[in-house]
C-alpha cells in the first residue's frame, strides 16, 4: 500500500455522513423535511413550499456555476437527511458561503457537525478555497455550537436583520480560514 493511502478519506465522506448529488428520488423526502416549521425557521423560510418549488430550487442550484449543492446522506442507512451547499463561490478570492439544513428527526446526532466539516474539507482541499463564511441566526445555538466545533469564528452580528417567529433577530457572520479547520 502507498504511504498515506490507509489514511485517505473520500472527499465527500465524513464519519457519519456522505455528501452526494441530488437525485430525483430525494425530492419528496427532502421537501417534507425542509417544510417542518422548526427547520424552516432556521433558514428564514416563512411558509412551506410545494414539492415543485423544492425541485426547481435544486435544479437552479445545480445549474449555477457558483454553487455546489449536495444531499446529506446518513452513512448508517443511506437515508437523505438534509442538504448543504457552497454558494457565492468566488474563484479569484477563493471564497464561498456555506449553507446547511437538517431534518428535525436527525438533530442532535452529530450529523450537522460532520456535514459542515466534510463540506469545508472538500472546499479547502478540492476547490482550493481559502475562506468559507456563513450566516446563522442568534436564536440557533445548536448550529452555533456545530460551527464552532469545526473552527468557525464569530466575526460580527447584523442586529435585527431577520424576522423569525414574529420578531426580529440578529444574524451572526462566522468565518473559517483553511488553517482553522478542526479535523475530528
Amino acid at each position: 500500500m502507498l504511504p498515506g493511502v490507509e489514511d485517505h478519506v473520500p472527499a465527500l465522506e465524513g464519519k457519519l455522513i456522505r455528501l452526494r448529488a441530488h437525485e430525483p428520488a430525494d425530492v419528496d423526502a427532502l421537501n417534507d423535511l425542509i417544510n417542518d416549521p422548526a427547520v424552516g425557521e432556521g433558514l428564514g423560510m416563512n411558509m412551506p413550499q410545494p414539492t415543485q418549488g423544492f425541485q426547481a430550487f435544486v435544479e437552479a442550484a445545480t445549474k449555477n456555476a457558483d454553487q455546489a449543492p449536495f444531499v446529506i446522506e446518513r452513512l448508517s442507512d443511506r437515508k437523505p437527511v438534509g442538504g448543504c451547499s457552497l454558494f457565492e463561490i468566488n474563484g479569484a478570492a477563493r471564497t464561498a458561503v456555506l449553507g446547511i439544513w437538517l431534518g428535525k428527526p436527525y438533530w442532535d446526532e452529530g450529523l450537522g457537525t460532520d456535514a459542515v466539516r466534510t463540506l469545508c474539507r472538500f472546499g479547502f482541499r478540492h476547490m482550493n478555497l481559502q475562506r468559507i463564511e456563513l450566516n446563522v441566526f442568534e436564536t440557533n445555538p445548536r448550529a452555533l455550537r456545530a460551527y464552532e466545533k469545526v473552527g468557525f469564528t464569530l466575526e460580527g452580528t447584523r442586529r435585527r436583520s431577520e424576522f423569525v417567529r414574529g420578531g426580529h433577530v440578529g444574524s451572526h457572520i462566522m468565518g473559517l480560514l483553511v488553517e482553522d479547520l478542526v479535523e475530528d
